[in-house]
């Protein structure tokens, strides 16, 4: 080894070490060495970059691949600064490079992807992340990458699909034992999922969740609707960061109810309203201007606090809603259900007992998730933990006693960046 082959690697020694000042002043030395000149400004760059002295790194990261061009790796790195410094199309260049220079490194295919969605290039950036999938199936990024890009052009079943890989490949515990088996039955590997549960449910005694689960991967047959207990346990688990969530989801139930009542002109203040389910009260919000009064029930302790800090009920119950109906002294003129009969399968009781609890012209809005027409049955436990009904179920349902004054079938919220569709109903009590 050569004096100047040393001092280069006591300068990249230093830079590993994490002595940046003294590795930048050894790399500096050797900037006008002939020999070892264009490596020294290569890593001196990348120092700096590491540093975010990015417009400093860019100039030295140019000259050092100008001189010696043949390196993968210096590619990728002026690749990175190019795309730190806003000039996509030129990193685009780098990362290519990078890429025919050294066509077996996963991570240079997933940046070479990333610049390229940003630059606009979807297909090139698809053949560029497939590629990054093939070389390496247990990383998760080009899966994420490829599933905001197939979210944006709305292939939605080939999204479920790549994000149900990118969950699998996160590292052993990274994400819930929910998140896997819903990935698993997204991808038809309900098997696995099952046995999942399974051990989920061995591990954590009786839990509620774990068994609601098992069910909702096809463990059994499916209960008629959720548990109390585990709507109550998922629920309060949920309640801290609930209204965020459902907005990060774009869940739909509060701008309908919101404009579904004003195109029913109701006059202010004027019904007597009960919200069924009511969480943290976002319908409850949207139906407060048209109620003389508003009660809510709800399972979840934890909800109902959240729901009690807004200030918007007249009274809040902590019962499942079917007991309140069975027991409730009284009746009224708007009833909403917002998001809530996904957690029942069954609903023939619950429309018995509305019809006991709603005055002659009361109003009853609700939303479900729908099943598909080629499904078999009235309803469905979906592996998300909640039921899907089908239009022509809840259609002899409302023959009984009720008038439909509106319908619309539209995302009721997204699953996995993806829209989930259910049916909208306003309804009059004959």
């Amino acid at each position: 080894m050569t004096v100047e082959d040393e001092r280069l690697r006591r300068a990249q020694r230093l830079h590993l070490s994490g002595d940046a000042e003294a590795a930048e002043s050894a790399y500096r030395d050797l900037l006008d060495d002939e020999a070892q000149g264009a490596a020294a400004r290569h890593w001196l760059g990348f120092l700096l970059m590491q540093r975010d002295r990015v417009d400093e790194a860019l100039p030295l990261l140019e000259r050092a691949v100008a001189a010696d061009g043949g390196h993968g790796e210096w590619h990728f790195n002026l690749g990175l600064a190019r795309a730190r410094m806003g000039l996509d199309q030129e990193a685009v260049s780098a990362l290519s490079e990078a890429v025919r220079l050294d066509p077996a490194r996963y991570f240079y295919w997933t940046n070479l992807g990333a610049q390229l969605l940003r630059a606009g290039r979807d297909a090139e950036a698809e053949q560029a992340l497939c590629h990054a999938v093939s070389l390496n199936q247990h990383c998760p990024d080009a899966f994420h990458l490829l599933t905001g890009m197939l979210l944006r052009l709305g292939r939605h079943g080939e999204a479920r699909r790549c994000n149900a890989l990118g969950v699998l490949a996160e590292p052993p515990g990274a994400m819930t034992p929910i998140a896997v088996g819903q990935a698993l039955c997204e991808l038809g590997r309900h098997e696995e999922a099952r046995a999942l549960a399974q051990d989920w449910l061995r591990e954590r005694g009786d839990s509620p969740v774990a068994r609601h689960m098992l069910a909702a991967f096809g463990g059994g047959e499916a209960p008629a609707s959720c548990d109390a207990e585990y709507v109550g346990s998922a629920f309060d688990a949920a309640a801290a960061s609930f209204d965020q969530d459902l907005a990060r989801l774009r869940y739909q139930g509060p701008q309908w109810t919101a404009a579904c009542l004003s195109r029913l002109g109701i006059a202010a203040q004027s019904l007597s309203a009960l919200d069924l389910g009511c969480g943290t009260g976002l319908a409850g919000e949207a139906v407060r201007p048209y109620a003389s009064r508003l009660d809510g029930v709800d399972l979840s302790a934890g909800m109902l606090e959240r729901a009690s800090a807004k200030g918007i009920y007249d009274s809040l119950d902590e019962l499942e809603l079917r007991d309140f109906l069975r027991t409730a002294g009284s009746t009224y003129q708007l009833i909403v259900c917002m998001d809530t009969l996904p957690y029942l399968g069954e609903l023939d009781e619950l429309f018995t007992l509305l019809a006991a609890r709603a005055m002659p012209g009361c109003l009853l809005l609700f939303c479900t998730e729908s099943l598909d027409d080629g499904e078999a049955g009235d309803f469905r436990l979906h592996h998300s933990g909640r039921y899907r009904h089908h239009v022509r179920y809840l259609d002899r349902l409302l023959q009984q006693g009720w008038e439909v004054l509106e319908r619309t079938r539209m995302p009721v919220r997204d699953e996995s960046g993806c829209p989930v569709w259910g049916d909208f109903v306003c309804a009059r009590k004959h």
